[in-house]
């Protein structure tokens, strides 16, 4: 039996968790990709069932998933989108196969670094689309994808070779970009009714068939800590969390955090626990939401979560976590 000095420790850790703060690169980057997925739902008009968040694409083998920022079904065909925040100053390298990112202070250049040329980047992920759609028997000619590459921070400064590719949006020509998916109400009636082949708009039945292959993609799993960060990745569980997750979309957990209470408690003879609550998958009502279940877990029980781009998977205390947002 654990004694009452060792409860009051674990209260104090429950009550007071470390703080996982957000990386400040990664969350204005996140920052980015939800004003641009905003802008094109209100200026642009599109519709929020043709404006589809990171999706993971498989590859040829099913090997391996290429994440894609934003891509927006039209009657024009796919826009593929990498959403970019990058500040200071871009340029080409003379191989083109990389950015150069220099951070300058006065008339010093402070720092360098160099990145993967996005543009290849998503040219080869919007062909991996392409591929996947056709697997799934959507048909669509290479003229139907519109790659680009969205740079989203105003306050960057852009080598002409940067600013004048064909697949790169800049901050000054963001507008142009929002204004060219609004179209004449005749013009989307009578484009859908020419055939594709003479045409190269997508039909009405084409659109709905690469509607419903895309909301088949899937995308990934957000975790979000104590503090404000937030993970990206896939939800692994633990033995006491067993559940559908096609059922489920979000996982909140409860805590206490009142250090006099969880001290009481403790005196009491009382162990830390945390209280998960399931929300249903489009539950969401006139009165509040749906709840699937509820279980309580230990405090310090590990919750497994497998970050992007790391090959093994974390084990996270439930005591650190504010929710878990389930991809469908």
């Amino acid at each position: 039996m654990i004694g009452i000095t060792s409860r009051l420790i674990q209260a104090q850790q429950a009550s007071s968790p470390p703080k996982h703060v957000d990386n400040e690169a990664e969350k204005a980057g996140r920052e980015a990709e939800e004003e641009l997925e905003n802008l094109l739902l209100s200026s642009a008009g599109l519709k929020n069932s043709d404006v589809f968040r990171r999706l993971r694409i498989p590859d040829n083998f099913q090997t391996h998933r290429h994440e894609i920022d934003i891509v927006i079904l039209t009657g024009e065909g796919i826009y593929c989108i990498e959403v970019k925040n990058y500040g200071g100053e871009l340029v080409l390298c003379k191989d083109e196969s990389y950015w150069e990112k220099r951070k300058n202070s006065g008339k010093f250049t402070t720092s360098v670094s160099q990145v993967p040329n996005p543009v290849l980047s998503i040219r080869n992920k919007s062909q991996i689309l392409r591929n996947h759609l056709m697997r799934a028997g959507i048909c669509l000619h290479e003229r139907s994808f519109f790659p680009r590459v969205v740079l989203m921070n105003k306050n960057c400064k852009i080598d002409d070779l940067i600013e004048n590719d064909y697949y790169v949006v800049t901050h000054k020509n963001l507008q142009k970009f929002l204004a060219s998916f609004k179209q004449p109400i005749s013009t989307m009636i009578t484009d859908p009714l020419i055939p594709y082949f003479f045409s190269g708009k997508l039909s009405y039945s084409q659109i709905d068939q690469t509607r419903n292959a895309l909301c088949q993609i899937g995308t990934w799993d957000i975790m979000e800590l104590h503090g404000g960060r937030q993970l990206v990745g896939d939800y692994k569980g633990c033995t006491e969390l067993s559940f559908d997750r096609s059922e489920v979309e979000k996982m909140v957990l409860v805590h206490q955090r009142n250090t006099v209470l969880s001290s009481m408690w403790a005196v009491l003879g009382y162990t830390p626990t945390v209280s998960a609550t399931l929300f249903k998958r489009n539950g969401a009502g006139w009165f509040g939401h749906s709840i699937v279940g509820n279980v309580v877990l230990p405090y310090n029980k590990d919750i497994g979560f497998q970050i992007a781009g790391e090959s093994h998977v974390s084990k996270i205390p439930a005591n650190d976590i504010h929710c878990i947002k389930l991809s469908k």
